[in-house]
């Protein structure tokens, strides 16, 4: 089953495209002499997804203490050119999978986006390579797109393996038991995907294919990778769960917070922050 997965990943053309607005908006992020305005002009042909950003950039997360953004252009300024990229991943490629049978695919993205506000925040706390702080948040959304993929090529498949074993009460990983199933599971998917079919970052496919792997280790360098890792458990502790879930119990490494080197206060606010975001997105996902 393994290589029939991989191939239907490599070759199967109903797999979404990236949306258009996206391919444009790296394009214009790979030129070092882009402007606002560039994305200002782009974003604007979208009235739907203008509206949203407006909606955004009002809400607790970013507007707390500021008068009320009107226009999308004030938005843009407000947000800054790699938030609102971020921002436009979260709204739009949500709408780029066909509705699953098997899972709610808002708790989905919730838990996804759980993630990436975490991913973000303990990065701008815990890394400086520029290129980790700048593919933070979009590895953390994108950690788990294999099991969206699985459930588009393998649909039937894939929908009797999440509704007809008892996956609740397994002691076991859903990636483990991927594995024993069909000989692959939803981290080298999502990677394989991403890297055909969307040319996205490699650290974010990278980030995909070890977001179960270990946490930081003590006296070890801190990967984004390893970010990913523990923003995805911390997300689970913190019920942002995935709706796909088993019995098994992926716990933090006893002390992650001294490896870390921030407090439980820090840590807190970071939850809280994440909270405040999804209060935001969860009202424009279920109107999208």
């Amino acid at each position: 089953m393994r290589e029939k997965i991989l191939e239907l990943v490599q070759t199967n053309s109903s797999l979404p495209p990236l949306p258009e607005i996206l391919f444009g908006l790296q394009k214009i992020m790979e030129d070092p002499d882009c402007e606002v305005e560039d994305v200002y002009r782009l974003i604007k042909t979208d009235a739907i997804l203008s509206g949203r950003l407006i909606t955004l950039a009002n809400s607790a997360l970013f507007g707390t203490g500021r008068d009320e953004t009107r226009n999308l252009q004030d938005a843009v300024v407000r947000l800054g050119m790699k938030q609102v990229m971020d921002l436009v991943y979260a709204l739009e490629l949500p709408k780029t999978f066909k509705k699953s049978k098997a899972f709610d695919q808002i708790e989905f993205w919730k838990h996804s986006m759980a993630v990436a506000f975490i991913t973000r925040s303990l990065a701008k706390k815990l890394l400086s390579d520029l290129d980790d702080l700048e593919s933070a948040f979009l590895a953390g959304l994108m950690h788990d797109v294999g099991i969206l993929v699985l459930d588009n090529v393998i649909p039937q498949e894939y929908f009797n393996f999440l509704t007809l074993k008892d996956l609740s009460s397994s002691d076991k990983s859903l990636q483990v038991l991927e594995e024993e199933e069909f000989g692959i599971a939803h981290p080298e998917v999502g990677a394989e995907f991403m890297t055909k079919w969307w040319s996205l970052p490699a650290k974010v496919a990278s980030a995909a294919l070890t977001h179960h792997d270990k946490g930081p280790v003590k006296g070890e360098p801190l990967t984004l990778n390893q970010i990913v890792s523990t923003a995805n458990r911390i997300a689970d502790m913190n019920e942002f769960a995935h709706p796909v879930t088993t019995a098994y119990e992926d716990s933090l490494e006893e002390g992650y917070l001294e490896v870390l080197e921030i407090s439980q206060e820090e840590l807190d606010v970071v939850v809280d922050t994440t909270v405040i975001g999804l209060m935001a997105a969860e009202t424009l996902l279920r109107s999208s």
